[in-house]
């Protein structure tokens, strides 16, 4: 004890001092120095005031008070802000702003009244006829389907004119509606309706996703339906496609058997394609393209073993990925023709015309040859312009006049035998045209030309709708410039290969223009070309 005592003894004689001057510092001088402060804070304000002063700043509160530097944060500065004579200002109301109306399109009329009425499928052109018995392959042809249903119609009614066996074709429901169509709970107004009763009474089949897919997961849904029914191969078709067997064939394929056959239809060109491919000594094959992929076969394996479509790039651009990741892994890839196939964005008056049936004409809304042209005849050709501009017009009126009456003396004709190839042929191409006129700015309006199904299930606004899809569109190409660093499908051109997929760096600035914009969209990922 007496140790320790004389330890602390030198401790407390050293460092006494110093503590009890600490004390006298915070107790006694600390307090008149803060009023002092304070004092001479609110005299410096006081002046400010008085003189008008813009560079001191001024404090709001009118009670000033300086804030202890010792005192733990924030406990001068709630006082502030609660300061009750600050006004409270009301948040601004919210005003809903619609958007304008837009004309609508005139309703939806049957373009099929004879299958409506007659509750049984149309009769097949002869020389049409599928062949009996069926041929020893799996021929399945997958038409999606999420909007339009005429259009829908008339492609289905078109490959079974053409000869394509009806129990082979399978329209694919992609509409987001589980079973409404199946209960006959959507109108024909409806953009999503289907029907299917119709599609039955005609002899085909109708399979249903489990929810509305984009195009790359309908694609893999075919693939996965091909797993579970054992289809090796497959055919699938763009529902926005007229087809006929070309009854001219003799004229355009060269490479026809016609000492054993002179005349093919569409399936049975598109059967022999596929003994061909499967032949000996053939490349391994993924894809034979006719009229690229509105009518495609399908090797179901080859697609698997390269990975499937890609979900990822839901819409544009997932065929380019798709096609070019295949050519990468090694598979051939070819393309011919099969029949004649038309890519089209209306849909026919009468469909009934396609089965040749008399009284059935082949018409469509929007015909060139029938629209008005009184605004060109009104023209004087004296009016200051160009005498070789007025030639071509004249020359356009008279052929426009031709064309118009030759329609007209067509008309008893189908009223009494029904229509024939070359008219069909004819008109068929006027909707092709129309369809990409103006560089086909127009061409996927058929998408949005049903406005109708309000209060009915699982309805969608059409234009809020497409308006969701295109966002989709934009953001898929953004996903496909960035995984392979370019803006555009021309990739084998530059040389990419399938193992630069996330690896090269963007060849334009992001800070300028999105993936989806600029760059070679629009070029063909085979050639490179437009």
């Amino acid at each position: 004890m007496r140790t320790v005592s004389n330890r602390l003894l030198p401790l407390l004689a050293r460092y006494g001092s110093v503590l009890l001057a600490a004390l006298l510092v915070y107790y006694v001088i600390r307090e008149p120095v803060s009023v002092a402060i304070g004092g001479l804070s609110s005299s410096l304000k006081l002046a400010s005031l008085s003189n008008g002063e813009d560079d001191i700043p001024v404090v709001a509160d009118e009670d000033v008070r300086v804030e202890d530097p010792l005192a733990p944060v924030g406990v001068g500065q709630d006082a502030r802000n609660s300061n009750p004579q600050t006004p409270i200002e009301e948040p601004e109301k919210y005003v809903k702003k619609y958007k304008p109306t837009k004309e609508p399109y005139p309703p939806i009329e049957d373009h099929f009244l004879w299958l409506t009425h007659s509750n049984a499928p149309p009769p097949v052109p002869e020389n049409n006829l599928p062949p009996i018995p069926h041929v020893d392959e799996l021929t399945p042809l997958l038409i999606g389907f999420t909007r339009n249903w005429p259009l829908l119609l008339q492609c289905v009614s078109s490959y079974i004119a053409a000869g394509w066996p009806p129990e082979d074709i399978y329209v694919v429901e992609n509409t987001g509606t589980f079973r409404s169509n199946r209960q006959h709970d959507l109108s024909l107004q409806n953009p999503f309706f289907l029907n299917h009763t119709a599609l039955h009474i005609l002899g085909v089949n109708v399979i249903a996703t489990p929810t509305l897919l984009s195009f790359s997961q309908l694609q893999n849904f075919y693939l996965s339906t091909a797993l579970q029914r054992e289809w090796p191969f497959f055919y699938w078709s763009h529902q926005d496609v007229l087809v006929l067997s070309d009854e001219d064939v003799r004229k355009n394929d060269r490479d026809h058997d016609w000492d054993h056959d002179p005349y093919a239809t569409i399936y049975e060109r598109a059967v022999g394609l596929l003994r061909y491919l499967n032949g000996p000594d053939m490349p391994p094959w993924a894809t034979h393209f006719f009229a690229y992929d509105s009518l495609a076969l399908v090797n179901r394996d080859a697609y698997l073993d390269a990975g499937a479509w890609d979900t990822q790039i839901p819409y544009y651009a997932s065929d380019c990925d798709m096609y070019l990741r295949l050519h990468w892994a090694g598979y051939w890839q070819p393309q011919s023709e099969a029949g004649l196939i038309f890519d089209v964005n209306v849909a026919l008056d009468d469909v009934a015309a396609l089965f040749r049936m008399p009284g059935a004409h082949a018409s469509f809304k929007g015909d060139p040859v029938f629209v008005d042209q009184q605004p060109n005849q009104q023209q004087s050709p004296n009016a200051g312009q160009d005498p070789s501009q007025s030639q071509e017009r004249d020359q356009e009126q008279e052929h426009h006049e031709a064309e118009l009456q030759r329609e007209e003396e067509m008309r008893p004709w189908v009223d009494g035998h029904g229509e024939t190839f070359a008219h069909l042929v004819e008109v068929a191409g006027r909707m092709h045209d129309l369809k990409w006129r103006d560089r086909g700015v127009r061409r996927n309006t058929w998408q949005g030309r049903q406005t109708g199904g309000l209060g009915e299930p699982f309805h969608r606004d059409p234009e809020g709708f497409a308006a969701g899809v295109e966002a989709l569109i934009e953001a898929g190409r953004r996903v496909f410039a960035d995984k392979w660093g370019h803006r555009g499908c021309d990739l084998l051109e530059l040389g990419i290969e399938s193992k630069d997929a996330w690896r090269l760096e963007r060849d334009w600035d992001i800070r300028e223009s999105p993936g989806s914009e600029g760059g070679n969209w629009g070029r063909d990922w085979m050639t490179g070309s437009e």
